[in-house]
């Protein structure tokens, strides 16, 4: 059986070293894609034990260039993709009369655009095979929109717009192109190292994420198998499905709990 391709971006660390993992261990070619080569050739040195094709890339998903460039070295070497991950992303967080204009271009070209330029990169090529997999990773942000993180929350929402808006289009190419979108919550990773945020703010991510319970190989393995199943929203972390549930069904309260847990934190600092 031939041995389907997935591109990873951001797979030098955390949740997309994970996935590199997780597709590796099934069997799949991985090209691992990311800002720093050095941590992308250290994830395919990590990943031969599976026996399996890889190899690494430099990217900047902010860049258009860079992300064409990308995809043109992938499509010379494999003719071809069956799965792209757009993963690579940026934290930022703080009080919305105290984000610069600087902050919320730098987030959203990362987070937004980065992913768009995923997306638009391989679409062509997935629809002129008729099938394949595109994999946003949004964040439960998204849909929870917490105060004091606005400019993280609208860019993974618009993530969410983005992938319902694909999925739709695909499914009336007549195609068999999926689409999906990942909605975690905190986990243990890397990501407020290189966040754009007050310290205070930091310190609660990283609380919130060593004390979560999931780990970003028991993230990235649910959403292998969300993939698998055709799902289109994937959450993958433990508590989400029932927060999603009762911020669809029940807002005002899942509004009230929200604001109410955001405030005990910030006067626990």
């Amino acid at each position: 059986m031939e041995q389907r391709r997935v591109v990873i971006t951001g797979a030098g660390s955390g949740l997309g070293r994970a996935l590199a993992f997780a597709f590796a261990e099934h069997g799949w070619r991985v090209a691992c894609a990311d800002i720093r080569l050095d941590k992308a050739q250290e994830t395919v040195r990590l990943i031969t034990e599976f026996g399996v094709g890889a190899m690494a890339l430099k990217v900047d998903v902010a860049s258009d260039a860079s992300v064409e460039e990308m995809r043109d070295e992938i499509l010379a070497a494999w003719d071809g993709v069956d799965a792209v991950v757009n993963n690579a992303g940026v934290a930022a967080a703080g009080a919305f009369a105290n984000t610069t204009l600087d902050d919320w271009r730098w987030a959203l070209n990362i987070n937004l655009m980065g992913v768009v330029r995923g997306c638009r990169a391989f679409a062509p090529t997935l629809l002129e095979q008729g099938r394949g997999h595109i994999i946003n990773i949004a964040s439960f942000a998204g849909i929870a929109n917490a105060p004091r993180m606005a400019v993280y929350s609208a860019g993974k929402a618009a993530v969410i717009s983005l992938s319902e808006s694909l999925r739709g289009e695909f499914e009336l190419s007549g195609k068999d192109v999926k689409v999906h979108v990942v909605c975690p919550a905190f986990f243990p990773t890397s990501l407020m190292d290189g966040a754009r945020a007050p310290d205070s703010d930091k310190n609660v991510a990283r609380k919130l994420m060593n004390n979560s319970g999931d780990t970003a190989d028991s993230v990235a393995q649910n959403i292998y198998r969300g993939m698998e199943r055709g799902q289109f929203m994937i959450l993958p972390t433990k508590a989400e499905t029932s927060r999603w549930r009762m911020k669809r069904f029940f807002p005002n309260a899942f509004y009230r709990a929200l604001v109410k847990a955001v405030g005990q934190r910030a006067s626990a600092k």
